[in-house]
């Protein structure tokens, strides 16, 4: 997204620090700055997005706020994308209830804490996390509220300057309270493996081996492509991935590479294509799978890189294509 700060920022201080309250604007993609006036901003106060929001003491202008007349309050419905400041420590009750089309969200580790129903009636779709100081995050507080899927960036900043990436599928998950009614008692059944995965944390901090022996559950209860996303996520960013959960992911792969072709090709998957071709997991039957696909999407560059695979296969494994 891009980073223009959001215009006019609604705000209450406490001490030297500054609680935003609400936010006013031209359209729902949000970039919050780290300071105002001085002061850390270092929370998000409730309902701050919702339509109930209750108005700061305190309101900032950006410099870019002159230019635009229009603004309104950007809350609920129109909310889709924020990138919280980097040191905001606290999001305070039903802070984006109701904020339906927000789609992706981007905090810092400092940010451990997240009050009740702060993501009541929202479908967020992804989260991006930047760490800095450790391994917790605010990761299963967020997951924990969202029973649809949820995917999760997770950047590792290192004292070397690098950045160690993690990518993350929590599967879409619900329960539902079924009577028995001989006993007269309601049973609760679970749909979906993304229960588990909200599981797989201890102490704010993402068990990856955990995560990584969840695999059978995601197998027997999610459709082929949900499985084949999740593969690609921790094969292609291995952070703490065992050589066994690597063999496990591959295996599975090696094993769906019709579904594996359809993937790519829908999604136009470019670099999942490159790594296949190093793991040489590539078969006739696949790359049909995925020409075919990707003829009918008309996404000619995505035929020429498969077709371009299929004369690399040994002979052995060819087929005649039949477009």
């Amino acid at each position: 997204m891009g980073e223009q700060l959001c215009p006019e920022i609604h705000y209450k201080k406490d001490g030297d620090r500054v609680v935003l309250t609400g936010c006013y604007g031209i359209d729902g993609k949000l970039y919050l700055p780290d300071e105002i006036e001085g002061h850390m901003v270092y929370g998000i106060g409730p309902y701050a997005f919702s339509e109930a929001k209750a108005e700061g003491d305190s309101v900032y202008l950006s410099p870019e706020a002159g230019y635009l007349s229009e603004r309104h309050s950007i809350c609920a419905e129109e909310v889709e994308e924020i990138r919280l400041p980097g040191q905001v420590r606290e999001i305070g009750r039903y802070a984006f209830y109701r904020c339906r089309n927000l789609k992706k969200l981007i905090l810092s580790d400092s940010l451990l804490d997240i009050g009740g129903g702060a993501f009541t009636g929202c479908r967020l779709r992804e989260v991006e996390i930047h760490f800095y100081k450790g391994e917790k995050s605010a990761l299963k507080s967020v997951v924990d509220e969202i029973r649809y899927t949820v995917r999760a960036a997770l950047y590792h900043h290192g004292a070397d300057n690098k950045v160690r990436m993690a990518r993350l599928l929590f599967p879409e998950h619900y329960e539902e309270a079924v009577e028995n009614t001989p006993a007269r008692l309601l049973v609760t059944h679970h749909h979906g493996s993304g229960g588990y995965y909200r599981q797989c944390f201890y102490s704010h901090e993402v068990d990856y081996k955990k995560y990584d022996e969840v695999l059978p559950y995601a197998v027997a209860e999610e459709k082929e492509e949900t499985v084949v996303e999740l593969a690609f996520g921790r094969l292609m960013y291995p952070y703490r991935l065992s050589k066994a959960a690597r063999d496990a992911y591959l295996r599975y792969l090696r094993g769906h590479m019709e579904a594996v072709g359809r993937y790519v090709a829908e999604h136009e998957a470019l670099d999942e294509i490159r790594f296949l071709s190093r793991e040489g997991c590539w078969t006739s039957g696949s790359l049909e799978a995925a020409v075919t696909i990707a003829s009918q999407l008309r996404c000619t560059e995505l035929v020429g890189v498969l077709m371009d695979e299929r004369r690399k296969l040994p002979a052995g494994k060819k087929k005649r294509f039949e477009l």
